[in-house]
């Protein structure tokens, strides 16, 4: 991040791994329905160990590198687009610092700020 106050950057890094933490639920409760699904008999073995796999290397993998770059303005400015934050929760200097990634992802998604 460009100098960027200590308190704000943990305040900004603080609110990313609740982003990520959102994002990952979701994405393993759509995994989780997978195991479900094999309890019950309606997919194999074989079935949950590639939907496991594909999990691994495919949303997981997305997952992590969309949250391990240096600058977590942007990750935390999509979660709060998506509304897996909301933007009530985040205090006054982290949606100023967001602002900019905000604007330009709600106004690609269609959503209002």
């Amino acid at each position: 991040m460009n100098k960027v106050a200590k308190p704000l950057k943990k305040l900004l890094q603080l609110h990313m791994g609740r982003a990520w933490e959102a994002e990952l639920r979701a994405a393993l409760g759509a995994l989780a329905d997978r195991f479900d699904q094999w309890r019950s008999g309606v997919l194999t073995t074989e079935d949950l160990d590639s939907a496991v796999h594909e999990y691994h290397n495919g949303i997981a993998r997305e997952i992590w590198k969309r949250y391990t770059g240096d600058d977590p303005a942007l990750p935390l400015a999509r979660a709060v687009a998506l509304g897996l934050i909301a933007r009530e929760s985040l205090p006054p200097e982290v949606l100023e610092r967001i602002a900019p990634w905000l604007e330009t992802l709600t106004r690609d998604t269609g959503e209002d700020d």
